[in-house]
């Protein structure tokens, strides 16, 4: 299988941004994040408490699952970002590795896999989602539950689409979206990211990344997880706040949230 796509935009652009990047979330509400998903996917049979969390950044995923009782693995493709989780976590500093999530190695088995803050939107094919799948498919452990996220097209046609400014300790964080505010399903979409750090010089530093992601329609992704011997068990609409909504609607909700287990589990039936 080819993977159309080189992974290095996506890490470098983490590993510029990993230094400011808990500044730049700080208002993000993992904890009820990871609450909301540990109930649905209990809802769906989870029992066992070993969880691997894929694009885990900085580790702000991964602590509330420490909190609650999960023995953690976690990976991401920024060394950057794994640098930073592991310095914030350093009792758990050995549970992070750096992985390609297209390239996931067999690490042994989760009940829970979880995959947030639309990482599954920088697969720009329908043969990326499939390996990216495949391999959670691989590390599932029988009655597993497999979480993740992907950006709706509100999420596109809005924040993809307008210019923000945001300042945090010192920091200034200009975010470009250079999508259309009418971007078609499938479509992709980009956006920059300038880091403004002032010096003591007084001078102001200049950093620059550079997002680019696929929308991913909830067909696409059943699909490829079904190519992949996965089947998707429910999928959520989600508000700002963590709040999901057992509907989807891609001009009201900001993201879904798919939760799937393999074809041989009927435990979520």
């Amino acid at each position: 299988m080819t993977l159309t796509t080189a992974p290095d935009h996506v890490a470098e652009g983490y590993d510029c941004l990993a230094p400011f990047y808990d500044r730049f979330t700080a208002g993000y509400a993992y904890d009820r994040w990871l609450a909301a998903i540990e109930n649905r996917a209990g809802a769906l049979g989870l029992r066992g408490r070993r969880a691997l969390d894929i694009a885990c950044g900085t580790g702000k995923s991964t602590e509330p699952l420490i909190a609650r009782g999960y023995s953690v693995a976690a990976c991401d493709i920024s060394r950057r970002m794994l640098e930073q989780a592991r310095r914030k976590l350093p009792i758990h500093a050995g549970a992070f590795f750096a992985a390609d999530m297209r390239e996931l190695p067999q690490i042994g088995q989760f009940d829970l896999v979880v995959c947030l803050d639309d990482a599954i939107n920088y697969l720009l094919s329908g043969e990326e989602l499939e390996a990216t799948f495949a391999g959670v498919a691989r590390v599932l452990a029988p009655g597993g539950v497999f979480a993740f996220d992907v950006n709706s097209l509100l999420t596109y046609r809005t924040a993809f689409a307008e210019t923000a400014v945001r300042q945090a300790e010192g920091v200034r964080f200009i975010w470009r979206g250079e999508a259309p505010s009418s971007l078609r399903p499938r479509a992709t979409a980009s956006a920059s990211v300038d880091i403004l750090t002032e010096r003591e010089d007084g001078e102001w530093e200049r950093r620059t990344m550079r997002h680019r992601q696929r929308h991913h329609p909830p067909e696409a992704i059943y699909a490829a997880l079904r190519r992949a011997g996965l089947s998707c068990r429910a999928t959520f609409g989600q508000y700002r706040g963590a709040r999901l909504e057992h509907r989807v609607d891609e001009a009201r909700h900001i993201k879904l949230v798919h939760f799937a287990q393999r074809d041989t589990d009927t435990s979520g039936r």
